[in-house]
């Protein structure tokens, strides 16, 4: 997945910031119950925006405790237990990573393509266990993946059409965290703006590197250059965000834990993702509370 959907971690409360590194620590020790200890390299920061939408509808407040792990060995860390929302998340992580490895497959060449089969295979069967549970997002995911190769096969050059895939895969994810019928169509639409959002950012970041390889960008193919491609990225993501806050702010997410962390993110975090459009970022680390 991308990692641009963060906390804007300067204007969270130290009680919300440790809540959510806590959901973090939480999705890695889930992935490792779900789908084994290979898994916990596919972690995502993305994905832990999902967990607490999927939390806060069911009102459900994971257990927190204090844990060691791989990457803190010494130092205890709060850490979330098990909960609908990791669960989903770890399920839905390792399908969008399983089927990002059979992109790659089939547009890289030489050792990357060699790679990504070599990764496509080592990660068959927890896909296969994640789809078993959430048969209607391993379709979507699937049948997507197909039509994102068709339409770069032909040279889109529509930066809506190009961003659709994505952003049916994303709407799939957030499906999956609905309790009704009314939550879900909402959900749905706060999916598919999320989605766009994601493809323009990745779009721009990789501008670049598209260019010297000769890979498929979107505002490459539109004829634009990297400033245009980032201003155009910027102006597309405003767009979505505002319909995205628009669905957020239907759905009823009870409870002081959820909330305020979900606000921060798509409030705050999600628009500095934006302001950075383009940019090449570095690892998100988190400062200690």
């Amino acid at each position: 997945m991308f990692g641009y959907v963060l906390p804007c971690q300067a204007e969270l409360k130290v009680c919300q910031w440790q809540a959510y590194r806590a959901y973090y620590c939480g999705l890695c020790k889930q992935l490792k119950r779900s789908h084994g200890l290979a898994s916990r390299f596919l972690l995502n920061y993305d994905l832990v925006f999902l967990a607490l939408v999927a939390d806060g509808l069911a009102a459900e407040e994971p257990p927190v405790r204090a844990e060691r792990c791989i990457a803190n060995p010494v130092q205890k860390r709060p850490v979330c237990g098990a909960s609908g929302g990791l669960a989903l998340a770890a399920d839905a992580l390792v399908l969008t990573a399983y089927y990002k490895m059979a992109d790659d497959a089939h547009d890289e060449r030489g050792a990357k393509r060699l790679a990504a089969r070599a990764l496509q295979a080592a990660f068959a069967r927890a896909r296969r266990k994640a789809a078993a549970r959430f048969p209607a997002m391993d379709e979507v995911l699937a049948a997507q993946t197909q039509a994102q190769s068709a339409l770069e096969e032909r040279g889109c050059a529509d930066a809506d059409e190009a961003a659709d895939p994505t952003a049916r895969m994303t709407a799939a994810l957030f499906c999956e965290a609905a309790r009704t019928d009314a939550q879900r169509r909402v959900l749905e639409r706060l999916g598919l703006f999320m989605g766009k959002i994601l493809y323009y950012l990745d779009a721009a970041e990789d501008y670049d590197d598209d260019a010297r390889s000769g890979a498929y960008n979107v505002f490459i193919r539109m004829g634009l250059d990297k400033p245009a491609a980032v201003e155009r990225a910027q102006l597309l993501c405003r767009l979505c965000a505002g319909e995205a806050a628009r669905c957020y702010n239907l759905l009823d997410i009870p409870g002081v834990t959820h909330k305020p962390i979900l606000d921060n993110i798509l409030f705050l975090g999600l628009p500095q993702s934006i302001r950075s459009a383009g940019q090449k970022r570095a690892p998100f680390k988190p400062a200690r509370a």
